[in-house]
């Protein structure tokens, strides 16, 4: 194992990403529970006498974290698969999940999240199998898959490939029985088909295993979004309640597999001393994907699932360009105009789904004003 990292100190790095990851903890805190920090707002008597400017650095918060988890959780375990030679996916996923579970239990234990005792009916008996066990199966896969590509493509086209997910999200809708999306949506889906296309092909170092391992997480992901929409919708659960529910029974299965499929040759090759080499590595990557888990809850709940769905395309752009700048890998010209041409079809599609949203609820405001 050697002491440096992409050219940089192993400890240096390992400093640098714990401090980010309490750092960006810490902000997440305040900007989900702000009231825990009364007395730190009170100094600040301007944003306490003005109400709407804290809500403005709230949102402004919240959205500069979900632009720097997501991509640095990212970098965190290709650096942890790769260069620390610790491949072993299923184990490092399940160590994230778990984190979370496990702090989610203690906030609610806690007072800081709530669970309704409707949420534990809804749930109880033979129905926690046909509504939380798929969720939190296809959690897992989606993970597992996600981490363990980066043992076979790049960065950036990890990210050009993760462009697809509405094309997958509206095939699973079909098989689900949910309404598809408005005609101006499924031209951004035929978009999105022809720009991945062309990415593939304009490829370098694509490899079958990876792209399949790609796929598969994109797939198991829009089975997870849409059975939690429907989980949503039906059982009217709130964000904190999904993680409730979905976070440990996924970790455990993770973990069930990592203990056939990874254990034993991680006991076998002694690469369980990895962790113990490098603590603050596996700290950070766990202290982040807890951020990445609840940062998303704060987005949506500070804008909406819109501003989230921009924001998570602009982020993608800059880790494609990430992976250029500091991993060395190799854009051709037809792969970048494809992934331009996926992107753009990726934002007609939210174009058109925003559209059919707000044309929703103003027919629904109608409806409730003709009641009246």
């Amino acid at each position: 194992m050697t002491d440096t990292v992409s050219g940089v100190p192993m400890a240096l790095q390992c400093s640098i990403v714990s401090v980010l990851s309490l750092t960006i903890l810490g902000a997440l805190v305040l900007a989900v529970r702000p009231e825990s920090f009364y007395l730190l707002v009170r100094v600040w008597t301007q944003f306490r006498a003005q109400e709407f400017q804290f809500r403005i650095l709230r949102v402004l918060l919240v959205c500069t974290i979900f632009m720097i988890v997501g991509p640095l959780l990212m970098v965190l375990n290709k650096e942890i698969l790769q260069t620390l030679h610790f491949d072993f996916p299923l184990t490092l996923s399940g160590l994230g999940l778990m984190t979370t579970g496990i702090v989610v239990r203690i906030c609610v234990h806690c007072g800081v999240g709530e669970v309704r005792p409707e949420t534990h009916q809804a749930v109880a008996g033979h129905a926690w199998f046909w509504t939380v066990f798929p969720i939190a199966l296809a959690k897992a896969a989606t993970l597992a898959c996600g981490n363990a590509v980066y043992l076979h493509l790049g960065l950036g086209f990890i990210q050009m490939l993760k462009a697809l997910n509405p094309v997958i999200v509206v095939i699973v809708m079909r098989l689900c029985g949910l309404a598809l999306p408005c005609r101006l949506a499924r031209w951004g889906v035929y978009l999105i088909i022809s720009g991945t296309l062309l990415e593939v092909k304009g490829e370098l170092n694509v490899t079958l295993v990876g792209v399949v391992l790609m796929l598969t997480s994109e797939v198991m992901e829009a089975i997870n979004l849409v059975l939690t929409q429907k989980l949503l919708q039906n059982c009217q659960f709130t964000l904190t309640e999904g993680l409730y529910m979905t976070t440990p029974p996924s970790g455990i299965v993770l973990f069930s597999a990592a203990a056939l499929m990874e254990w034993p040759r991680m006991i076998e090759t002694g690469s369980y001393r990895i962790i113990s080499a490098n603590p603050s590595y596996f700290a950070s990557s766990c202290t982040l994907g807890l951020a990445v888990n609840f940062v998303g809850m704060a987005v949506v709940q500070a804008t909406s699932s819109l501003t989230t769905k921009v924001l998570n395309t602009v982020r993608g752009i800059g880790v494609v360009f990430v992976g250029i700048l500091f991993y060395g890998e190799v854009c051709s010209p037809l792969e970048f105009c494809g992934y331009a041409v996926a992107v753009i079809g990726f934002g007609l599609y939210n174009c058109a789904q925003y559209i059919t949203d707000k044309t929703k609820k103003e027919e629904l405001s109608e409806d409730m004003l003709e009641r009246r």
